[in-house]
């Protein structure tokens, strides 16, 4: 394995992944993928969101492989009671992943024996914030909303839901864990930062939660078990020369 897929304890990797691509990239990312995410995608609805789920499935696994020393074909998955991925035999090697996608943009998440979630939300400026956050989110939070200016609300919602959503995809429970039961940071110029769980006070110091960089009319969050990690960016499809962002 070469020594830019390894990693320390401190180290998390966030692969972002441009989800537009010419016919002949995508029927090469289709040779990639197994039979049972072939008929996921041949669920989707519209071509655009079909193409999207094969090249961010593809760019997962052929990802993934260079961290496992195998081939993206040969990687099988299992998952978890809620849904969530992880490596199977032979190749639980300990590396722990998460991938999210909205629009045209997905990111991976990849660390050592940490468990971890990444989201990822295209900002739009029409949808109904204003009801979804005070009908969801915490009272913590929806005071904090309603104090943002109008105009900066959109922004915040999502930096607000990407944080929220990249906590319960880290503990892999889904829609179980109800967004009003736990509390983050957020709004202009807040640093994304686990503040409080209801059921469980201990919980915030377990956890690190990083805001990440994101293409234009995008927010991004990263949560991961530990303190002091070292993020490193890289694009696929690009070189493989790493970029460090220091949280």
């Amino acid at each position: 394995m070469p020594d830019t897929f390894k990693l320390t304890a401190q180290d998390v990797d966030i692969w972002q992944v441009h989800l537009v691509a010419q016919e002949k990239t995508i029927l090469q990312c289709r040779g990639l993928l197994s039979e049972d995410e072939l008929q996921r995608a041949g669920r989707f609805y519209f071509e655009r969101d079909r193409k999207r789920f094969i090249i961010a499935r593809a760019a997962m696994r052929s990802i993934l492989a260079q961290y496992v020393d195998s081939t993206a074909q040969q990687l099988t998955f299992i998952y978890g009671e809620k849904g969530k991925p992880e490596l199977a035999r032979p190749h639980a090697t300990g590396i722990k992943f998460n991938l999210s996608h909205s629009n045209e943009f997905a990111l991976l998440a990849i660390a050592h024996n940490a468990c971890l979630g990444i989201d990822i939300e295209f900002i739009k400026d029409d949808f109904a914030a204003h009801d979804i956050a005070t009908r969801f989110f915490s009272p913590n939070e929806v005071s904090i909303f309603l104090k943002v200016a109008d105009s900066e609300r959109a922004r915040a919602f999502f930096h607000c839901w990407t944080r929220k959503e990249a906590y319960i995809k880290a503990l892999g429970e889904g829609l179980s864990i109800p967004l009003d039961s736990f509390d983050v940071a957020f709004g202009p110029g807040v640093q994304a930062c686990l503040l409080n769980v209801k059921t469980s006070p201990d919980e915030p110091a377990r956890w690190s939660m990083y805001d990440l960089a994101a293409p234009p009319r995008y927010a991004a969050a990263l949560v991961i078990e530990g303190k002091e990690h070292r993020i490193r960016r890289r694009n696929w499809g690009a070189d493989f020369q790493f970029q460090v962002e220091t949280p």
